[in-house]
């Protein structure tokens, strides 16, 4: 229970709310005051005590003062201070019904968006539902701000992240122990894929061809003439030997036979018919023509096919296969040292042609005479076998990667480009997957996912005990609601009460239903030709179903019996029935809570409620406006306030504003009536009890600018001047309905309304 509001200083009116005569609250506090004046202040720092909230407080800081606020507040338990910074204590076994709620809780304006949505569901589901619903949204914005995380950690991912894949896709690659190399050999197959009409043309690898010695190299070396006459041989072997001339010189006498026809071509005698003559003749006969010329072929032989000849084109091919290796590794996985020919070939090749040149040589020299093979020969043959083999082995090399080309051929003839592009987009996504930075970019990534999976969890189980408890609740409070509809003779009932979470939040929705015509709520972009919240329902329809809310709220709260529920001017724009029925719900209210504190603009609005309230639990106050030193809470007697003027006489001025209804004479006596009254309350120093209008607008005008009430003297004036030709016995007789119009009536009828702080927004 709120005991007593010590002070309030430099929040918005109050720069020292104390006064003399500051008296204890009761358990039935009404609060009169003028509109500006401080109820709405007065409703924030309640709020701000209950809330813990500092912002309902500085938010209203006394403009032009330099002092924080301060307030010291006695409640039951003792006091709470407001430093100007935070509370010393809260008290949240407070409700409020003011603007505030309504903005809040039902619309704003004339419209109902979505944060009137989510906090009105809290509303229906009380304390406990909030305690869930709290929860789940605590879990909702965990789950965002994860999200989020997970966003910044995607997008640093995202740049190694080809075109056209999901990043989840990226970060589940699996890890290929040998990528570099699958990527490598799909380089080259994109590449061949790209260039098949190059490869198609592309010629395979050659062979080397190893060139041997002619095959009857050694046995021509070896060969003699063995079929020459004995006697002939006999008498060469004799004239060799009487010339000593046996080594050699039958070579010698061979070659001079070519010379020798009938004359010796040495000395010129006639060697015709000489016996010797004749076997030198049939010595050397066609069959050693034939030696010497095998001879001379064979060297031809040896010089074509092993030597400088044979060299050059074995290097034309070297040099063609160099550059079909170097094109053919762009494609294929084919090794270029084991394609090479071996280092040695060609000087072991060029050695055996010149070692086998040199015996030839010498047979040549003496073709009779049979010709060893040399230790260079047989070194140079030796080194020849094997680089022989060398080459063989490299001829083998390149018959298999004959066969890969070959393949690599067929494969991109049939090749799909794309296809093959995409596969090595994957694997290239794959090698950067896993890279090491990478890598830890995609495992916090995982984590954050994995965190967020637990959130959704454990929200997903809040929200499953969240949306059974509504359902206990959501129908029985609508049910309520409509009560209170029907005791405020509303026309109009709400249906379809029914939760959601759009995003993420929960929230509470409903249907109006007019004329049995069920109406959805709309929001700021609904049209205006489409019925809706905002054009169905007029301001006190508004009014009456936010305070039909906050009074099945209220009804439903266990904790309501220790509660200060407070309600700041809760009749705005209802008929006097609804002005009735709210009185009695005030006083229903009063019943099952501990303490209610009721402020209005309207005095006779609260001498209404304290009539009802037992008169050893009530007080009554009212803010004044004292110039300079701001607004202050002082007792009032609402008996002597309200004296003069009944409610009914607002009552009727405002049921003629909203329908018209009423007496136009009895219409402009009451106005007179509430003005004068109004201007006695407000500024019992400037007015005696006996004063009637005209008066107060005289001494008004008379005391000028200091004049209390000289903001009101132009308005009080011709209001004043308006009403005495209908009043005060002057030509009374006279006047008649038809002489009034209704149109200025309204007019002025406004205008007195909004003087005496009655006029229903």
């Amino acid at each position: 229970m709120l005991k007593k509001i010590i002070t309030i200083k430099n929040v918005g009116r109050f720069r020292n709310s104390a006064a003399a005569g500051n008296p204890q609250l009761a358990k039935h506090t009404f609060i009169a005051g003028a509109n500006g004046y401080g109820k709405t202040t007065l409703c924030a720092v309640l709020r701000s005590l209950q809330t813990g909230d500092p912002g309902h407080v500085l938010g209203r800081k006394t403009l032009g003062v330099t002092d924080a606020p301060m307030i010291e507040l006695l409640l039951e338990g003792g006091q709470a201070r407001f430093d100007g910074t935070a509370w010393s204590a809260t008290k949240p076994e407070i409700g409020i019904f003011d603007g505030v709620f309504v903005a809040e809780n039902v619309h704003s304006g004339e419209v109902v968006d979505i944060e009137h949505k989510r906090n009105l569901y809290r509303v229906i589901v009380g304390d406990a539902g909030v305690k869930l619903a709290v929860q789940d949204a605590d879990l909702a914005a965990e789950s965002r701000a994860k999200t989020g995380e997970i966003s910044n950690a995607g997008k640093a991912i995202q740049p190694h992240v080809p075109a056209g894949m999901k990043l989840e896709a990226f970060i589940d690659l699996p890890e290929t122990p040998d990528i570099a190399m699958q990527v490598e050999t799909q380089e080259r197959n994109v590449d061949a894929v790209r260039q098949a009409g190059a490869l198609h043309a592309r010629p395979v690898l050659s062979e080397f061809a190893i060139p041997a010695l002619p095959e009857d190299f050694t046995e021509l070396l070896a060969r003699t003439i063995d079929d020459i006459a004995q006697d002939a041989e006999q008498r060469l072997s004799a004239h060799l030997a009487a010339h000593d001339m046996t080594a050699g010189g039958g070579n010698w006498i061979a070659g001079g036979l070519g010379h020798a026809a009938d004359t010796c071509p040495f000395c010129g005698q006639d060697i015709q018919g000489l016996p010797l003559i004749a076997a030198f003749r049939a010595v050397f006969s066609e069959r050693y023509k034939a030696l010497v010329g095998e001879i001379e072929a064979v060297k031809a032989c040896v010089a074509q096919d092993i030597g400088d000849a044979a060299l050059a084109r074995i290097g034309t091919v070297v040099e063609q296969n160099n550059g079909n290796v170097e094109f053919w590794q762009k494609y294929c996985a084919i090794e270029a040292p084991t394609l090479a020919l071996p280092g040695d070939a060609v000087n072991a090749i060029r050695t055996l042609a010149t070692a086998a040149t040199r015996l030839l040589n010498r047979k040549a020299a003496v073709p009779l005479e049979p010709i060893e093979l040399d230790a260079d020969f047989t070194a140079a043959r030796a080194a020849y076998d094997g680089a022989g083999g060398a080459v063989e082995a490299a001829n083998r090399a390149i018959r298999a990667a004959n066969t890969i080309i070959t393949e690599k051929k067929a494969a991109t003839n049939a090749g799909d480009l794309k296809a093959a592009e995409a596969e090595l987009t994957r694997l290239k996504a794959i090698q950067a997957r896993h890279r090491a930075d990478v890598a830890e970019l995609c495992a916090a990534h995982t984590n954050l996912t994995g965190e967020k999976d637990g959130i959704e969890t454990r929200k997903e189980a809040v929200r499953k005990q969240l949306d059974a408890y509504t359902k206990t609740v959501v129908k029985p409070y609508e049910r309520r609601i409509n009560d209170y509809l029907a005791a405020f003779n509303a026309g109009f009932t709400i249906a379809e009460t029914r939760h959601a979470y759009p995003g993420g939040v929960a929230t509470s929705s409903y249907q109006l239903v007019i004329n049995e015509t069920a109406i959805d709520l709309g929001d700021s972009k609904t049209p205006g030709d489409r019925p809706s919240f905002k054009n169905t329902l007029s301001a006190g329809d508004r009014t009456t179903l936010a305070l039909a809310f906050f009074l099945a709220h209220l009804e439903r709260d266990p904790a309501a019996a220790g509660k200060l529920v407070v309600f700041d001017d809760p009749f705005n724009s209802q008929d006097a029935f609804r002005r009735r029925q709210t009185v009695h719900e005030i006083i229903k209210v009063a019943g099952k809570c501990a303490q209610i504190i009721v402020l209005s603009h309207d005095a006779t609005f609260l001498k209404q409620v304290w009539d009802k309230s037992p008169a050893a639990e009530r007080v009554a106050l009212t803010i004044a406006d004292h110039r300079a030193q701001g607004s202050k809470i002082m007792p009032v007697d609402l008996e002597h306030a309200c004296r003069g003027r009944t409610a009914t006489d607002i009552d009727d001025l405002q049921t003629y504003l909203t329908s018209g209804a009423g007496g136009l004479l009895d219409i402009i006596r009451k106005m007179r009536v509430v003005l004068e009254t109004h201007c006695r309350t407000t500024y019992p120093g400037s007015f005696l009890a006996g004063d009637w209008l005209g008066d107060m607008v005289r001494k008004t005008r008379e005391g000028g600018d200091t004049h209390p009430a000289q903001a009101l003297y132009d308005e009080l004036d011709q209001i004043n001047g308006y009403t005495s030709q209908y009043h005060h016995g002057e030509n009374m007789a006279d006047a008649t309905p038809d002489q009034i119009d209704p149109s200025e009536l309204t007019g002025f009828t406004k205008r007195t309304l909004r003087i005496a702080n009655a006029l229903q927004a």
